[in-house]
């Protein structure tokens, strides 16, 4: 949780979710917007459902599975919205996924946090797409969403995923914000992969709640790692 929502006494608003599947990975993180009245529940709720409904593709799912996928999350949270009658817009959360298999992996992303995905030597970046104002972003709940949904498709086999909301960006990316910030995450990265799943988590856990964190971003901050262990 960011340092200004404890102190504004404001719920996390960052979720996500992901699946171990053996042979594939299944990652979602979001991160509902400010402004809306009930974020945290729209960032969950989208993180769980879009997770479970990629986890169903045993292959890589095309660009035109993809869309349908995203739009029906999407129905998903508008239906909820009209239940709980309030605005859609009250439950608005960007959208950060993978699907990665033994062959081929694809990243899906609606405005801000980012993404690397690394396929042997080479690192591929999927980047936040902000506005002309200063936090300005696009969600899944935006009327132009499909205009804003970004999917790449990447052919190899991954052996490093790392995806972020924006809380972690200024201190996870570069200056240029093009690429992985090497002397914040390459520490990290050597330690995870001497760790357990769950030390790891408490190891990054310690490291984003770090109070020299604190003078960079007061906003909530999700870093989500995943390596590929060879046989």
């Amino acid at each position: 949780m960011g340092s200004s929502h404890r102190h504004n006494q404001l719920p996390c608003q960052d979720a996500f979710c992901y699946r171990n599947l053996g042979n594939r990975l299944v990652a979602v993180v979001c991160d509902g917007a400010g402004s809306a009245a009930y974020s945290e529940q729209g960032a969950a709720m989208v993180a769980h459902e879009l997770a479970s409904r990629l986890a169903t593709f045993i292959t890589t799912p095309d660009e035109k599975q993809l869309v349908a996928l995203v739009g029906s999350v999407r129905e998903t949270v508008l239906l909820q919205a009209q239940a709980q009658d309030i605005s859609p817009g009250d439950f608005a959360c960007t959208v950060l996924a993978a699907w990665l298999g033994e062959t081929a992996s694809v990243i899906v992303h609606i405005g801000d946090g980012a993404a690397a995905l690394s396929l042997d030597a080479e690192q591929h970046i999927s980047l936040p797409e902000n506005g002309e104002y200063a936090n300005q972003t696009w969600f899944l709940t935006s009327d132009d969403w499909r205009e804003h949904l970004h999917i790449s498709p990447f052919c190899g086999r991954a052996t490093r995923l790392v995806m972020m909301t924006d809380g972690v960006q200024p201190f996870a990316l570069n200056r240029r914000g093009d690429a992985l910030f090497s002397p914040f995450i390459d520490p990290v990265l050597r330690y995870l992969q001497q760790s357990s799943e769950a030390e790891g988590s408490e190891a990054l856990r310690a490291t984003l709640d770090d109070p020299r964190t604190w003078a960079i971003t007061g906003d909530d901050k999700t870093l989500l790692v995943a390596l590929r262990h060879e046989p």
